[in-house]
């Protein structure tokens, strides 16, 4: 039968005998091959048992119990289902088959290892799939309500696999309708939802257990791309803690010790915020700002709460896209927008924050009876008789009471008895007191903010209103700003959307005339009698007793100066309104491609004005050096108006605009295997400033009218006026109008690429070229390309680190590119600049003159970035953190260059130096404690940076050694360097003497060079960081941030007076600027070590503090008293760590708030500024130790003028806030 059967089916007897013996051998090959894979798996036997646990923990114990390794990819595992499971003494295949039987995994053996990986779909899944009918769309988001990029979401059960875009945006094509999604995001908790055309928003919470960065974007300012596909350098601050901080509300000034390598530096003098050190010398030397994707000035007008995000850009990498603006960094800063909640969320926050008077105290001075003892000690009438003291003579100073007291005596007007109780009257005096309660107030800093998020699927917006008002320390100031904010987005489809961010913010300040009290008035100068009285300082101004009351006969002007009335005779104020609208539409013509397109502008109007009445000593005084009178019996013949007063205006008027087009590429493919982002574009920008300003002379409040002055015959000068100011005649300028604008335009064509493969392997590229009216006009000018590359390995996700269980992260990034810098607008151009004037004394009235001479080859600085960088998780990310190692070399440093004098010019603002800069940045963060009732976080970030000038070309050549004391930058040094003579003691005679580079000890003048000055280090701080611990028990949470700098120095402030009257230099010093809104007093007071000085021979042994000499010729010619007060004894190490702030707040419990239909109010207390170690033992906070600067001859950087103890405005604060969500 079988061989008929098998012959009507039409088969030869050879074929069918073919056919079994292929499916004898098929058979035997399958067995041998099944049992060659899993006879070790037989061999094994594991016993395991297990409730709703892992597979994770089912490999581990098969690890140990057979030594086996088994090998997975993370992502897989986290989206596997737990298992229920019984083994006892189960052969090891049968653990694996039944353990992964439900599950969408499968296996296999190789020698000693298991693998685990997806199941191929079969032949019939692959059919279904084809004809399902779903497409699902969503958007991932976080915790802030903000997209999520790069979250994975997998149809569960099979590979099915999709990422989210920039936007946090996904879409899988061709779902079950019965399948369910699978949701996870490194950091967060993950979620499953099930499948419909539309999930709308769906929100991922952080994991409670984990310290990672949870949602780490890096977003540029142009895109947006996860923190795993970036490969630049990177960092963000603490929101909490930036959110909570009240001692500012300057964004900037809140991440104080909150990013390594951004370094905040409150000494005068310094740079405030440096990223990564110094990058410039003449041209800008902070990071860009940028604000939601646009660049602003001004950050300040940015209101914390507003904030969701703020990325610090620090490598070629990350921050080339900027181009020839980002060689310093660059901050990018990300305003909150709505959710789609289809519901109305309302927010408070509200603080108020005190902080006490100035410690008056803090600065080194003599107090009322030390002084007029030195007073008496210095007294010398023969050096400067009383016929030559009490002359008038430009120039000269007032006589003060004590001095006055000393020559009443030495000329028998007055007894020793007489001037002694005089004196001992003045000893006992003591102004401090006065001072804290006339000029000072307690300081208070007070902000509401009040914002409403919301919206559905096609709308969402997100609007606050905010009030803010300083009372600064100042008795009368007000400051006052009114902020409005709005963002809307428009989802209409698939295709398009738009968004639109309008802001406004008005600032309004007001201040009378406060004097600047340090060390101005004599320390027994009062203001007010015991009845109340306001004091006059007759000695005030360069006129004696005898010589005012012949000018006050003369002109029928008093001269009297009476500061408290004084305050009150002048009144600044000022009003400024900021306006930012910002718009943008994305187009999404096919699945992978979409357009951006943006417009930003931003139009800000600034309006200072300054009223001074002509009854203030400032415009009485002016009047009187133009008023003529020959005796007092003349009438006065004024040139300037005696009613009204003088009324200056200053108006600045910003208008800046950005206009982007960019095409953006986001394609992954093969289960994500690829991911692809391309980002190319176009944008151009324009920046106008313009600057009026005007005078009013004889102005008239109340009218608002002003008295016509003559110019022309006041800028010729009045002959032989009352009190001249030039010589025998006094001249005043025309300037009762001048104008000023810049304007700065650039046209830039960009792009960037990221790729990455197999979600460990990236490569990130960019480029861009910019013109602008800031370069020279030539082709190697114009047009230089800034570009960038990098690549990043996480390693943590090889096959070979998957045994190394307590490792959770591991990658290693690289990068190489080239930044820019732009000169500053004005100060440099490849054309000329002309300035005009106009003037009595030219022909026809009006002149022209080149102010800035134009350089055709003039091009931007240039900045090299190298940076390598390690990223890090393990144990269960309890610990993580980064590692960066960068370099930085800077060429084509702007500055002005010697050219040939027949040009016309002897100096040219060109290309002329460079510099260097390499350092190292680590952020550690640790969970260290998280119970179900308490936690406790660290997070250390820390920075150091080394750099140097590598070269300059100097106008004025280094040949001395006091040169290298007044100037920063040296070639072969670090910037901001501080040199210092060798000091070597005082001679018999009290003198400072300096020891030169050969040994020898001189006090000669003018012998040293710069060989032999001390380099002593430099003023900004080598390292730099911060430290924060939080630790939250129940409802409670405590943070403590403590921020350091250490390894830089500061001069101390020893005074200079050594020698002349004793007086200090008390003379009125008119106003410099024509808005300086207070009358100025140089310094009356001295230094407390002048009480230290050499007195009699032997005292060379005991101190180091030189003599007094009362000529000042003398002293002058035969010693030089910087080689003490510049000497290296006085130079002091000034590093310190302060507790920046530290923090209570208590979430009221649910309990409570319920009633009140909130969803959470928190109370929370904050004390600031704490200083809890100093380097240096004589009491000075080193953020108030500066330098006043000013500007050497010729055009090289900045000079130091002086030491600069400035009183200490960041004292302890205390702030008092809440946060409501209702």
């Amino acid at each position: 039968m079988y061989k008929i059967y098998t012959r009507k089916r039409g088969m030869q007897l050879p074929c069918f005998q073919k056919i079994l013996l292929i499916m004898r051998l098929t058979t035997v090959i399958l067995i041998a091959t099944i049992m060659q894979v899993s006879a070790s798996g037989f061999a094994q036997r594991v016993t395991f048992r297990s409730k709703d646990g892992s597979l994770k923990q089912l490999f581990t114990e098969i690890k140990k119990q057979t030594g086996y390794n088994v090998v997975w990819k993370t992502a897989e595992l986290n989206a596997a289902r737990p298992i229920n499971v019984n083994f006892i003494n189960t052969a090891l295949d049968d653990v694996l088959k039944t353990s992964l039987s439900n599950q969408s995994l499968g296996y296999t053996i190789e020698k000693n290892t298991i693998v685990i990986k997806a199941k191929e779909p079969s032949f019939l899944d692959r059919l279904v799939n084809a004809f399902a009918d779903i497409d699902v769309r969503g958007r991932i988001l976080d915790e802030k309500g903000q997209g999520l990029p790069g979250a994975t979401v997998k149809v569960k059960g099979n590979n099915k696999t999709a990422l989210t875009n920039s936007n946090g945006e996904f879409i899988l094509q061709n779902v079950d309708e019965n399948a369910t999604l699978v949701i996870s995001y490194l950091g967060y908790k993950t979620v499953e939802v099930t499948v419909k055309k539309d999930i709308g928003p769906v929100t991922l919470l952080p994991e409670a257990g984990n310290l990672l960065e949870v949602n780490v974007t890096v977003n540029t300012g142009y895109q947006s791309l996860s923190k795993e596909r970036s490969a630049g350098s990177f960092a963000k601050p603490d929101q909490e803690i930036l959110a909570n901080r009240s001692t500012s509300m300057n964004v900037l000034q809140r991440i104080d010790g909150l990013v390594p390598g951004l370094t905040v530096n409150n000494a005068p003098g310094s740079e405030s915020i440096l990223i990564r050190g110094l990058n410039s010398i003449n041209s800008s030397r902070s990071p860009l700002i940028v604000v939601d994707g646009i660049p602003t000035s001004n950050i300040s007008l940015i209101n914390p709460q507003d904030v969701a995000d703020i990325t610090v850009l620090k490598d070629a990498t990350a921050a080339s896209i900027w181009g020839a603006k980002a060689s310093n960094g660059v901050v990018v800063v990300t305003t909150r927008k709505g959710t789609n909640s289809e519901g109305i969320k309302v927010d408070y926050d509200g603080f108020i924050s005190f902080q006490g008077k100035p410690d008056l105290g803090y600065l080194p001075v003599l107090n009322s009876q030390q002084y007029i003892q030195a007073a008496k000690e210095v007294f010398d009438p023969v050096t400067y008789p009383w016929n030559v003291t009490s002359a008038f003579a430009l120039g000269s100073v007032g006589m003060p009471p004590h001095e006055m007291i000393l020559y009443n005596k030495y000329r028998g007007l007055i007894n020793s008895a007489q001037a002694n109780k005089s004196l001992d009257s003045l000893a006992s005096m003591n102004n401090r007191d006065q001072i804290k309660d006339l000029w000072y107030r307690n300081a208070a800093l007070m902000n509401h903010t009040i914002s409403l998020t919301g919206g559905g699927k096609v709308h969402s917006f997100y609007g606050s209103a905010a009030y803010t008002d300083t009372k600064s320390n100042r008795p009368g100031t007000q400051d006052r700003s009114y902020k409005v904010n709005l963002r809307q987005d428009f989802n209409f489809n698939k295709v398009l959307k738009v968004y639109l961010i309008t802001d406004l913010t008005n600032n309004i300040t007001s201040a009378p005339r406060n004097v600047s009290i340090d060390t101005r008035f004599y320390p027994y100068q009062l203001f007010r009698d015991a009845n109340g009285n306001s004091l006059a300082m007759p000695y005030v101004g360069a006129l004696t007793d005898s010589t005012r009351k012949a000018s006050e006969a003369r002109s029928r002007i008093s001269l009297d100066y009476k500061p408290l009335d004084d305050m009150n005779l002048a009144a600044a104020k000022g009003n400024s309104l900021l306006n930012r609208v910002i718009g943008g539409f994305t187009v999404k013509p096919i699945k992978f491609l979409r357009y951006e397109g943006v417009f930003g502008y931003i139009r800000g109007h600034n309006k200072t004005s300054l009223y001074d009445d002509n009854t203030s000593f400032v415009q009485r005084n002016e009047l009187v050096n133009f008023t003529v009178a020959a005796n007092p019996s003349v009438t006065p013949v004024y040139y300037l108006p005696v009613a009204g007063g003088k009324y200056s205006t200053n108006n600045i008027l910003q208008k800046e605009w950005t206009i982007r087009n960019q095409f953006i590429f986001d394609h992954s493919w093969k289960q994500s295997l690829h991911q692809l982002t391309v980002l190319a574009g176009q944008e151009a920008q324009e920046q106008m400033l313009t600057l009026n300003q005007s005078i009013a002379r004889g102005y008239d409040q109340q009218l608002r009218n002003a008295i016509p002055v003559d110019y022309a015959v006041l800028s010729l000068g009045i002959q032989n006026p009352v009190v001249p100011n030039n010589l025998n005649r006094s001249v005043l300028s025309s300037d009762f109008y001048s104008e000023t604008e810049s304007q700065t335009r650039f046209s830039s064509y960009y792009a960037n690429g990221a790729y990455t493969y197999a979600q460990k392997y990236s490569v990130n590229a960019s480029w861009r070229v910019d013109k602008s009216n800031l370069f020279g006009l030539d082709k190697g000018a114009q047009g230089k390309p800034v570009w960038s590359a990098g690549a990043k390995w996480i390693i943590s996700e090889e096959n070979f680190m998957k045994p190394m269980s307590f490792l959770n992260h591991l990658s290693l990034r690289a990068t190489y590119g080239v930044t820019g810098n732009s000169p500053v607008p004005g100060t440099a151009s490849s054309y000329n600049i002309l300035s005009s004037a106009t003037s009595a004394s030219l022909p026809g009235g009006r002149s022209f003159s080149v102010a800035t001479p134009g350089n055709p080859s003039l091009t931007w600085e240039r900045t090299k970035i190298t940076n390598v960088g390690l990223d890090f998780g393990i144990l269960n990310n309890r610990v993580s953190g980064s590692l960066d190692y960068y370099s930085k070399i800077t060429d084509d440093l702007i500055g002005q260059l010697p050219v040939n004098t027949l040009t016309g010019y002897s100096v040219i603002v060109g290309n002329y130096g460079s510099l260097k800069n390499k350092g190292i940045e680590a952020v550690v963060n640790s969970l260290n404690i998280n119970t179900s009732n308490f936690r406790w976080t660290t997070s250390l970030n820390l920075a150091y940076n080394k750099n140097e000038i590598t070269s300059i070309k100097y106008l004025t050549p280094l040949t001395i050694g006091q040169q290298m004391i007044s100037q920063r930058f040296f070639p072969g040094y670090s910037a901001f360097a501080l040199f210092a003579y060798r000091y070597a003691g005082l001679d018999g005679l009290g003198d400072p003497q300096i020891r030169l580079a050969d040994g020898t000890v001189t006090k000669s003048r003018n012998v040293s060079t710069p060989d032999d000055m001390r380099y002593m280090g430099t003023t900004q701080p080598p390292f730099s960081g911060g430290l924060s611990n939080t630790f939250s028990y129940k409802g409670f949470s405590l943070g403590l941030n403590a921020v350091f700098n250490l390894g830089h120095v500061m001069r101390r402030d020893v005074g200079s007076y050594f020698s002349g009257r004793l007086v200090g230099a008390n003379a009125l010093v008119l106003a410099a600027g024509r808005y300086t809104s207070g009358v100025n007093l140089a310094q009356g007071n001295v230094n407390s070590i002048f009480l230290e000085r050499w007195k009699q021979p032997g005292d060379e042994n005991s101190t180091h503090v030189p003599s007094y000499v009362s000529n000042s010729s003398l002293s002058n010619s035969r010693r030089d008293i910087n080689y003490y007060t510049y000497g290296d004894l006085n130079v002091l190490d000034a590093s310190y760590i302060k507790l920046r702030d530290i923090t209570l707040s208590y979430r009221l419990p649910k309990s409570v708030i319920s009633n009140l239909k909130a969803s959470n109010i928190t109370l929370r207390m904050q004390i600031s500024n704490l200083m809890l170690w100093k380097a240096n033992r004589y009491g000075i906070d080193p953020e108030f130790q500066g330098y006043n600067l000013g500007v050497a001859s010729g055009g090289d950087p900045e000079t130091i003028s002086s030491v600069n103890r400035a009183m200490r405005s960041m004292q302890g604060m205390v702030t008092f806030g809440a946060h409501a969500s209702f």
